[in-house]
């Protein structure tokens, strides 16, 4: 008993620990094949910990412990690929270390089972908990079947298998929780990371993340001797907007337009939202005259463009856009969003819906 509880405080720590670990990896880098054989890596030191705290049936070579629930939590998180890494990790630590045996032959014949039973599980079942049943009655008949063939000579076999069989199904449950448990909260906790950098309304960058991002951009201009643009857009006459219309109407015309600034930018270029109905753009290594072209491009695309507000309905927005470069404009990077503030003042004042550059407007 004493090392089945080891066993089980093993799985519970690696459970938490391997989920605080990959709450601030990307999904990507985890479903990639790289994360992949890592994760498989990781599930087959579990195991290898698991069978160095194991039970040893006296006058055989067979071993009983937790060590499947290693390689049905790479399954559950990864798939096929890690469930086959960590298999054959774990087989291989298990010949090495306790012998080449029978024992040893019918466990690489459980791994080759599991690998088969969890990927065909996988593949007709997308419910999380359906599938964790599945592999928990498969791993079960599995390891209950063989255990039967190796103990077959052993006094109180049935009294053994019994007891261990409600050990498996009893950490089964409390895994698939835990599991739970940490997906959720790892989703929860990347919503609230992703949430703290993005305005909630556009899904640009809200005004303390594009402060960040755009001191970060100075230091990579003055670092790599680039050029660095700065747009900012205002929507004309937004007042008129939500009193015409209503608030629920000017969310909508903000959404919008945010979707059509950030559709006809470059990729590469840093969009946030930094007031009610302003939004700035930083155009990454961009002299002026190109940057007035995507300033002229964003203003024509929003002219253009009949926002849907429901019911059949459209109505249209103009924008004035400022325009200030970094180094053709200004020779302190520090004044780039300033300037482009007071050249987005002339484009209003000299009449709006137009992009302007110090005191130089256009229209079109």
């Amino acid at each position: 008993m004493n090392d089945i509880f080891i066993n089980l405080l093993l799985l519970v720590a690696a459970t938490f620990v391997s989920g605080h670990l990959l709450k601030d990896i990307s999904e990507d880098i985890i479903n990639s094949l790289i994360g992949k054989i890592v994760l498989g890596i990781g599930g087959g030191l579990l195991g290898i910990l698991m069978m160095i705290y194991t039970i040893k049936i006296q006058d055989t070579t067979t071993l009983l412990d937790l060590r499947v629930f290693a390689i049905m939590m790479v399954s559950y998180i990864g798939g096929l690929i890690p469930t086959i890494v960590c298999g054959i990790i774990m087989w291989i630590f298990r010949t090495t270390h306790f012998g080449v045996s029978i024992s040893s032959g019918v466990f690489l014949i459980q791994v080759i089972l599991y690998i088969i039973c969890f990927f065909i599980i996988d593949k007709k079942n997308k419910d999380f908990l359906k599938r964790w049943i599945l592999k928990t009655l498969t791993s079960l008949f599995i390891l209950i079947t063989f255990f039967a063939y190796l103990l077959k000579d052993v006094e109180n076999v049935i009294t053994i298998l019994f007891l261990f069989s409600l050990v498996i199904i009893f950490v089964a449950i409390l895994e698939y929780y835990l599991l739970e448990y940490v997906r959720s909260s790892n989703e929860l906790y990347r919503k609230y990371k992703k949430d703290s950098t993005k305005d909630f309304l556009t899904g640009l960058y809200n005004t303390r993340q594009f402060d960040s991002m755009l001191n970060t951009s100075f230091e990579r201009t003055l670092e790599n001797k680039e050029r660095l643009s700065c747009l900012m857009i205002d929507i004309d006459h937004f007042k008129k907007v939500n009193d015409t219309y209503g608030h629920p109407i000017g969310d909508i015309v903000l959404s919008e337009v945010a979707k059509v600034i950030r559709n006809t930018a470059r990729s590469i270029d840093v969009v946030g939202r930094i007031g009610g109905e302003e939004f700035c753009a930083l155009l990454t290594n961009c002299p002026k005259d190109y940057a007035m072209e995507v300033a002229l491009r964003i203003k024509t695309a929003i002219e253009n463009y009949h926002i849907p507000i429901g019911e059949g309905k459209f109505i249209k927005v103009t924008v004035s856009v400022g325009v200030s470069s970094y180094p053709e404009t200004l020779t302190n990077l520090n004044d780039l969003k300033e300037q482009a503030d007071v050249a987005l003042y002339n484009a209003k004042r000299s009449g709006r819906n137009r992009v302007c550059v110090n005191d130089f407007c256009k229209d079109s």
